[in-house]
């Protein structure tokens, strides 16, 4: 068996056997667009930074931690020029890959492209980092990536990974828009904050270059003889349209958003990548099935397209997507795929979410949220982020699971049920055995999160999701900042600084979170609706907002029966005693690979007394949950203490009852 795992293979390499045109299905993209409005604009990146424990977790990971240590850690990095000097034009190419082993697998003649995956998902992230925290070293190398791309680029514009025998006309399995995909993120980011408009028109010219070889006239990216990930990973070429929409405001990009979702959605070229296809999704009762981290992210490619085109069929697509998406989501708030969804319910102990997975559908909700204005997104945004995430990530922010079910009673590299290898259960700071995916993607956790929490609209801000940061832009000509102090959501308060230049008339709209039994508002009357309170007034220098927070302990009954206990925005866990195992220690000190393994097994016969749970909310500095529980085997009565999820190793989520 190969690094890969015992089931990776069957799952991956689903290719049709005869590839079928779904043309027919898709005539509506003929008909005349009518655009949907976006109920908020995002800021430009840069513009909204961390502040208080926000600032210091990412600093954190940035001067001691995964994020800044990556490059150092994973030898694939210095060793693989992918864009520039070691572009690749044939297998005779295939690079450093960790520790993955090669088995002659079809699949692995795609695998040209991974790391444009791993180093361009890792760059994207660290570059914001460096800015967004300030770190002047950082800044320096980020400045020394973009030169090295702009360096990369041929006369034509093309940045990329594959020599002119390869590029645009690839028969089968590539990564040619994924690879572009991962280095124009980062470098819209980077104009965006820097204002280096040669940035942008290296991004563009490139842009035109690859808009001019996939199109509807010339040939389409998705007609493939077979496909794997980097094929599909290739349809979030929709971020970069939708970056350089909202930067230029020019059309094209847009209806090249909507052109690559429609060519996606025409070939069913390999059924384990596709579930956010056009084709599937009009069957609302089929299930997800595909591999979990395309279909988060796809749904963004999918809600793009809709927006774009403002069609009724992709209206109906979008509506299933959501249905089936519900049947995924775990009590943290993630969405389970341990590498695939497979027709599965989200169950809290035996389906795992991936890393990338959380990430992808974090963005996703931070993405809709803004987009359409419904506050549900936000708050799934901010359940999967302070609870899933976090709680994949170790105290010291030197490892990560690549996997992890939200009731965790081991991590020993074995499956859940202890009868296989399965390399991705254990916390690591690279993941090479597997894949270095997750670590990359952990880099653009916070950094991404920032873009999502602040919108705005020709009338004012809206405070989306909420954590400590400073905002600082312009309204109408004016420069305006306003810093959300808090602990949030450690804490039930937070104060809204405002600092305009001069005074200056706009409104601001502070998202009600639906856990929210209230909000009480100190500093002025505010008007309630759709989910938002909004003050409206002149602003001068130092006035102050202050939110508190109403929440109730709530008992939450999760599908599969089992209870569990959340309080706003914060699922509590009862911690399961470990001890740590290092079985890998990285040159760079203090990173090691490792085993957390159960010291006790008392959570084993716990069960809630149903109707009579009664749990008392603590908050001296750390919040805990106190209540009761019954020990199954003896019936006696046993007190429990619960803590924020997002702060434990092994836990327990999920209880059944009485």
């Amino acid at each position: 068996m190969g690094s890969q795992g015992k089931n990776f293979t069957s799952n991956v390499n689903k290719v049709a056997k005869t590839i079928e045109n779904d043309s027919a299905l898709l005539t509506f993209f003929e008909g005349r667009p009518s655009p949907l409005k976006e109920a908020f604009e995002t800021i430009p990146t840069g513009e909204n930074k961390p502040e208080g424990w926000l600032l210091k977790l990412m600093s954190e990971d940035l001067q001691h931690g995964m994020v800044g240590a990556l490059d150092e850690l994973y030898p694939g990095f210095k060793a693989d020029d992918l864009y520039h000097t070691a572009r690749r034009g044939g297998m005779e190419d295939i690079p450093e890959m960790g520790d993955l082993v090669l088995t002659g697998e079809e699949w692995e003649t795609s695998i040209m492209w991974w790391n444009a995956e791993t180093i361009g998902n890792w760059r994207d992230g660290f570059v914001r980092h460096a800015f967004l925290t300030g770190n002047k070293e950082a800044i320096e190398q980020s400045k020394k990536i973009v030169e090295g791309l702009l360096a990369s680029q041929d006369d034509d514009g093309y940045i990329g990974i594959y020599k002119k025998n390869l590029r645009y006309q690839h028969e089968g399995s590539n990564g040619e828009l994924w690879a572009q995909t991962t280095a124009f993120r980062m470098m819209l980011a980077y104009y965006e904050i820097s204002k280096e408009k040669r940035v942008l028109d290296a991004v563009e010219k490139a842009m035109k270059l690859t808009m001019s070889r996939y199109n509807k006239d010339v040939r389409s990216p998705f007609d493939l003889k077979n496909g794997f990930g980097g094929v599909t990973h290739g349809l979030m070429m929709t971020d970069v349209c939708e970056s350089l929409y909202r930067i230029t405001a020019k059309q094209e990009y847009a209806n090249y958003a909507s052109y690559l979702y429609r060519a996606y959605s025409t070939y069913n070229v390999n059924r384990a990548f596709n579930d956010i296809r056009y084709p599937f999704l009009v069957k609302k009762d089929e299930p997800f099935s595909a591999h979990g981290v395309h279909t988060y992210e796809h749904l963004r490619s999918l809600l793009s397209a809709y927006y774009f085109t403002g069609y009724d069929e992709l209206k109906i697509a979008y509506e299933n997507a959501l249905f089936k998406l519900n049947k995924c989501i775990l009590p943290s708030g993630a969405g389970h795929a341990m590498e695939w969804i497979a027709e599965l319910d989200a169950d809290p102990t035996h389906t795992a979410a991936e890393f990338c997975s959380m990430l992808e559908l974090r963005n996703f909700y931070g993405v809709a949220a803004l987009k359409t204005g419904n506050i549900d997104f936000a708050d799934q945004a901010e359940k999967l982020t302070f609870n899933a995430i976090l709680g994949a990530r170790d105290a010291e922010g030197k490892a990560l699971t690549y996997g992890k079910a939200d009731n965790c009673y081991k991590l020993d590299g074995k499956s859940m049920d202890g009868k296989e290898d399965e390399t991705r259960y254990k916390y690591s700071p690279t993941h090479s055995q597997p894949a270095v995916c997750c670590v990359p993607n952990y880099t653009r956790n916070f950094s991404y999160f920032m873009d999502q929490m602040w919108g705005r609209k020709e009338d004012g801000f809206v405070a989306m999701l909420y954590g400590p940061c400073s905002l600082n832009t312009n309204f109408n000509g004016t420069k305006v900042g306003i810093k959300q102090k808090t602990e949030y959501p450690y804490s039930d308060e937070i104060e809204f600084e405002i600092s305009p230049e001069k005074p200056i008339s706009f409104r601001i709209q502070f998202r009600k979170p639906s856990w929210a039994k209230k909000i009480l508002i100190n500093g002025g009357e505010a008007n309630f609706e759709n989910g938002f309170y909004t003050l409206k007034r002149t602003w001068k220098k130092g006035d102050k907002i202050q939110l508190s927070f109403e929440y109730e302990v709530e008992t939450k009954e999760f599908k599969s029966g089992e209870l569990y206990v959340q309080r706003g925005p914060l699922v509590y866990a009862m911690e399961i005693p470990h001890k740590r195992k290092n079985f890998k220690d990285y040159a760079l000190k203090g990173f090691h690979d490792y085993y957390c393994l159960a010291e006790n097994h008392n959570h084993e016969k716990l069960v809630l007394p149903g109707a009579n749970l009664k749990f008392q909310y603590i908050n001296s500095g750390k919040p805990i949950i106190k209540g009761m529980a019954i020990d199954s085997g003896s019936g006696k009565a046993v007190k429990i203490k619960l803590v924020p999820m997002g702060q434990t190793v092994l836990r327990r989520v999920t209880f059944p009852t009485k």
